[in-house]
């Protein structure tokens, strides 16, 4: 079989409950590997995150965190920053609006600016893993801007108040000191300019010297539409927004049924013996 690659979402595609890989997508990715399938999960979770969901399937499959900000690359990692000029003007957008709370991420910290992020706490504790996930208040915008240099992705938390959250993304648009878009309706995904997903794909695919036309990429959000249209394969989970329905080739069924590895089950005409079903 030719070699493939396949980029997964993580939360609303790859896992249940935000945490959970089920037994029959580890069986069919871990037999895949077998069959020259490069596994990469592709998440706006920091990189640590993405690893908890990572090692509940193997330490072969690899990671695009931060939204492509962080992805592997053979024994190294590469890095791209926000920058001061981003965090600056995502600072002072939540200091404009108390009802917005800001997250900025390291691969292995996150930095608020009002309270601890909920989904930090429930994916590091509510595992069996060592998600190694550190957690510090910001306390002013200096102390922001000096951590430029390791900052490599943010989100704007707005829950309830999505005309805010509206207002302060056009505010940050307006400016063009960052790349923008949201994995769900109180969000506002921040990365480094001309920086997504779609790019740490293309730069993976040349790294291995695999196409798009034998690439297959699974999303349900916004920051998802840039990946898929790098896949021939792209499909949309059954729970996906509709806009990113209209941009996949394929719909599968919802992340709670498994759509993932039904798809690529189908796709690769795959029977697992007794043996793989054991795996």
């Amino acid at each position: 079989m030719a070699p493939y690659l396949v980029f997964s979402d993580i939360d609303g595609t790859l896992v249940r409950d935000h945490q959970i890989v089920t037994p029959l997508t580890k069986r069919v990715i871990r037999t895949l590997q077998k069959r020259d399938v490069l596994f990469y999960i592709a998440t706006g979770r920091m990189y640590n995150l993405g690893r908890v969901i990572s090692r509940q399937i193997n330490d072969d499959v690899r990671i695009v965190a931060s939204n492509g900000a962080v992805f592997e690359n053979g024994h190294q990692m590469n890095k791209s920053y926000l920058g001061k000029k981003a965090l600056k003007a995502a600072y002072e957008v939540c200091l404009a609006d108390p009802n917005l709370s800001a997250y900025f991420f390291t691969t292995d910290t996150a930095y608020y600016t009002q309270e601890i992020p909920k989904f930090v706490a429930r994916d590091a504790g509510n595992l069996l893993l060592n998600a190694d996930i550190d957690h510090h208040p910001v306390t002013d915008l200096e102390m922001l801007l000096n951590l430029s240099d390791q900052i490599t992705n943010g989100i704007i938390i707005g829950r309830g108040h999505p005309e805010r959250l509206a207002v302060a993304k056009r505010r940050l648009m307006n400016q063009a000191v960052m790349s923008v878009s949201s994995s769900g309706p109180d969000n506002i995904e921040m990365m480094p300019t001309g920086v997504d997903k779609a790019t740490a794909i293309r730069q993976i695919q040349m790294l291995h010297g695999i196409d798009a036309e034998h690439t297959i990429a699974f999303g349900d959000g916004q920051n998802d539409m840039g990946m898929l249209q790098s896949a021939k394969y792209s499909v949309a989970m059954g729970n996906a927004l509709p806009e990113v329905k209209a941009t996949a080739n394929y719909v599968t069924e919802t992340n709670t049924n498994d759509g993932v590895a039904k798809f690529l089950q189908q796709h690769f005409e795959l029977a697992l013996s007794d043996t793989e079903v054991g795996l």
